[in-house]
């Protein structure tokens, strides 16, 4: 490959002087940290992602602590991240890497993706930053760099173009210094090569760059088709006994797995709301409800759902909880709902309150 030391040369000679400042996993090479940011930084912001990794490291200090802990503690560190897979999929992982490799990570990426929840980029991001090996990595943001740079017009989904993507990669990771270059490229990616309006006069190798050259610079990527979220009536109920709210822990399988919510559940065609939050509470707790009131309304946006969630103050007959979906309800003082693990969308209509 043409240019390929001098490629790799300058975007570790731009990130020695131009990288994101601030990042508390660039801070040390501690495989299970870095891991814990990977796992993290998938489908989430850099800024977002900053104070839940300080906390969950605090929680969980090290993989024994994280494998120790119950899944649902785990879950609730998570709470409000999203696509909570991955917190599943990390404490299964901790388990594993505890009874099958004596609690350290291994090193080479074809034992990492062996693992629960780790793909190749990430294992290509433990192995390179944590043990110095030349291995690749392929995030959206490196996707972006290669396919300007190389002028790869085509979806960068569709699997002939991930192989070839994966083969630049693979050619371009040097063998010194690898850790540093695949985060100088996920850097170039995030704070220059931008999805849109990329900061061309700022790149180290805009020279060479074929997008550039031919203005292609807003067509590559081609853009993703628009994502058409399910729209789902979702009812919950406050049902208060002397100064306390009841809420309710999720199943651990499914939409937002572990979370505490107020109870409800999904309205079902034809029903009305007041009849739908009366049907779930005496289906999912067994209390018939006396008087549902309408509260509070708002809308939650999921990757593929769009919830829009309706409060209700209910007054129920006296009578005694019978579980039948949800894992566990405990009732909690209303100046506590602040420290409760809820789902995103829970946690406003706390606010609300």
């Amino acid at each position: 490959m043409p240019g390929k030391v001098i490629f790799s040369k300058t975007v570790l000679a731009w990130y020695r002087k131009k990288s994101r400042k601030g990042l508390p996993w660039r801070e040390t090479r501690d495989p299970y940290r870095i891991w814990i940011s990977e796992a993290m930084l998938q489908q989430t912001q850099v800024a977002t992602v900053i104070p839940y990794y300080r906390r969950f490291l605090d929680r969980f200090p090290t993989v024994q602590a994280l494998s120790r802990a119950p899944v649902t503690d785990v879950l609730e560190s998570w709470s409000g991240l999203g696509y909570y897979s991955r917190a599943k999929n990390l404490h299964a992982c901790a388990q594993t890497i505890v009874r099958e490799h004596a609690g350290r990570l291994p090193d080479e990426v074809d034992s990492l993706m062996k693992l629960s929840g780790i793909g190749r980029t990430t294992a290509g991001a433990i192995a390179s930053i944590a043990y110095d090996r030349p291995a690749p990595v392929l995030d959206g943001n490196v996707q972006r760099v290669f396919s300007r740079y190389f002028g790869i017009r085509e979806d960068p989904r569709r699997p002939a173009v991930q192989r070839r993507l994966w083969e630049l990669a693979e050619r371009l990771v040097p063998d010194k210094s690898p850790g540093d270059f695949n985060q100088a490229l996920m850097d170039l990616g995030a704070t220059v090569c931008a999805p849109r309006q990329p900061r061309c006069g700022l790149c180290p190798v805009s020279r060479g760059c074929r997008a550039r050259r031919n203005g292609w610079q807003e067509e590559i990527p081609p853009p993703r088709a628009a994502v058409r979220r399910k729209k789902i009536q979702y009812l919950c109920g406050i049902l208060e006994k002397n100064g306390s709210v009841l809420i309710a822990r999720r199943p651990l399988s499914g939409l937002l797995p572990g979370l505490w919510e107020f109870p409800g559940g999904e309205k079902e065609p034809g029903e009305t709301p007041a009849a739908g939050i009366r049907r779930l509470i005496a289906g999912r707790l067994g209390l018939r409800a006396q008087a549902a009131e309408p509260r509070a309304a708002l809308t939650q946006i999921l990757s593929h759902r769009e919830l829009e969630i309706q409060l209700f103050i209910v007054r129920c007959r006296a009578g005694r909880l019978k579980l039948s979906w949800y894992t566990r309800a405990r009732w909690v003082p209303k100046k506590e709902l602040a420290r409760v693990s809820f789902t995103a969308g829970m946690s406003k209509l706390a606010g609300q309150l």
